[in-house]
């Protein structure tokens, strides 16, 4: 089943638009993957808990997962757009959303 893990900083806009950000994230899976209902799960990091130059981070990671292999451009275009559906939602920058997809074959898929 696929599966995305948000990881957003408590008062940053992604913490208080994660309900259309979890609909977007399903519409995009379902444009580029057979549609499937993906699950979510949001992880909100408290202030002061991350920090990026010595600053508090502002930096969402987005991390979906698939139960399939999933060729380089495919994976691309997907990651790409993620990372616009974040910007533009967000107002954050590139540099501030790390999107990373795993994949994997389940009939060869450990589970671990």
């Amino acid at each position: 089943m696929p599966h995305f893990t948000c990881i957003v900083h408590e008062g940053q806009p992604a913490h208080s638009q994660a309900e259309s950000l979890e609909a977007a994230l399903q519409a995009l899976h379902d444009d580029h993957f057979p549609p499937e209902k993906a699950s979510m799960t949001w992880r909100v990091v408290p202030p002061g808990q991350m920090f990026t130059e010595a600053k508090p981070s502002t930096t969402s990671i987005v991390a979906p997962s698939v139960d399939h292999p999933t060729p380089a451009e495919q994976r691309e275009r997907f990651m790409r757009a993620i990372c616009d559906l974040w910007t533009t939602s967000t107002g954050c920058t590139d540099h501030e959303v790390l999107v990373a997809l795993s994949d994997a074959n389940p009939s060869t898929s450990s589970g671990a």
